[in-house]
């Protein structure tokens, strides 16, 4: 089930917003800085695909079941897609209960997938449903799916 329909020029202004000013990206000295005086540490992921070479770095501050702050540095390293969803992700997830985040995480797998999904809370995800027919490009959010589900674990 589908909860809402972009048309093809709002999902790329959606994409492209999140791209070129993306608000949740920092340099990877400044995720460093910010790693060290929190006390936590950030995930390093690289892409599973071989012709990609897609590397992005994500620290997420989690306190009473909730995530207070999620920032990533790509350090030019990412794809216009695997920055904009890094950056839609991070900037939605702050101040929500994991619980929900891994909730609207398992919808956003289905959509990718191309299977029926219904996203109640994350619309704006729904500007990469498209991407379900080109599989080579699923993998940029995938990436971002999989940073985001190790530092929920930890």
């Amino acid at each position: 089930m589908l909860n809402l329909s972009f048309e093809k020029e709002k999902k790329r202004q959606i994409i492209l917003e999140n791209f070129n000013n993306p608000t949740c990206e920092v340099s990877l000295i400044k995720l460093q800085e910010i790693s060290s005086n929190l006390k936590i540490s950030f995930n390093t992921l690289s892409s599973l695909n071989t012709s990609c070479g897609d590397i992005i770095h994500l620290l997420i501050q989690k306190k009473n079941n909730l995530i207070t702050l999620a920032r990533f540095a790509s350090e030019q390293q990412a794809c216009w897609l695997t920055v904009a969803s890094a950056n839609i992700f991070c900037y939605w997830m702050e101040n929500k209960n994991i619980k929900l985040v891994n909730t609207e995480i398992n919808q956003v797998e289905k959509m990718l997938q191309g299977q029926t999904y219904q996203l109640n809370n994350f619309l704006q995800m729904e500007a990469f449903q498209d991407l379900s027919s080109l599989p080579h490009r699923v993998e940029c959010v995938d990436l971002v799916l999989r940073g985001i589900k190790k530092a929920l674990e930890n």
